[in-house]
């Protein structure tokens, strides 16, 4: 039996793609040595499950800043080890 949508499929492959990117870009940020294993692993099965792009965006806004507070934290160590 068919299934009908009321998303027009270019808008649909559209959303998918979108998806998609995100998802890619929160694997790439996660690789970040601010982020640990099972960190990843967890962060991993909810991006799986996830279908809403507005969250995706979310996790990886989140995700940068916590990787940029991690790169900040540790620069300002090596400057004080330096002294």
């Amino acid at each position: 039996m068919p299934v009908f949508s009321n998303i027009p499929a270019a808008s649909a492959a559209s959303r998918c793609a979108r998806l998609e990117a995100l998802r890619a870009e929160l694997r790439c940020i996660l690789q970040h040595p601010a982020i640990a294993l099972a960190r990843r692993q967890a962060a991993e099965t909810f991006m799986g499950r996830c279908t809403d792009a507005a969250q995706l965006e979310r996790w990886l806004a989140l995700a940068v800043g916590e990787c940029g507070r991690w790169e900040e934290q540790v620069l300002a160590a090596e400057s004080t080890w330096k002294r």
